[in-house]
Order: C-alpha cells, then sequence, then structure tokens
C-alpha cells in the first residue's frame, strides 16, 4: 500500500469534512463505514475503497473527484 496516497486521499477527505461543517462521526455513518475503521482510513492508516469514496463525497456534498489527486485530474481547455 502507498501510505503516502493513502493520507493524501485521507487529509482531502478530513478537510471536505471540515468544510461541510460535519463531524466525522455523522460522516462515517452516512458513508456505512464503522466509526473505528473510518479513524484508522481518516488517519491515513488504511485507503479508502472507491465505493467508500463516492459514499463520502455524497454525505459532504462534493464531487468526488475532489479526492483524486491533482496528476490524474485533467486540465481544462482553455
Amino acid at each position: 500500500m502507498d501510505h503516502s496516497l493513502a493520507k493524501l486521499t485521507a487529509d482531502k477527505v478530513a478537510a471536505s469534512i471540515l468544510r461541510a461543517g460535519r463531524s466525522k462521526a455523522s460522516v462515517a455513518s452516512a458513508a456505512g463505514i464503522p466509526n473505528s475503521t473510518f479513524g484508522r482510513k481518516i488517519d491515513g492508516h488504511v485507503e479508502f475503497t472507491l465505493g467508500e469514496l463516492l459514499r463520502v463525497a455524497r454525505a459532504v456534498g462534493v464531487s468526488p473527484s475532489e479526492y483524486v489527486p491533482a496528476e490524474f485530474v485533467e486540465a481544462k481547455a482553455a
């Protein structure tokens, strides 16, 4: 597992939760992820699955693409 990718994703998720004004527990519940598991993921120790990221994005009202590292996002045409 690439710990730096797990941590980068976790940091993006944590930032979106803060911006949404939600608690980690409420987002974990809305996403159907057990609190203890969510804690390990949000700390960057365990990677989020794609399905989990989709559910978290829905819970905080952001596009799932917000969690994708910049090098994987296509630049928009000018």
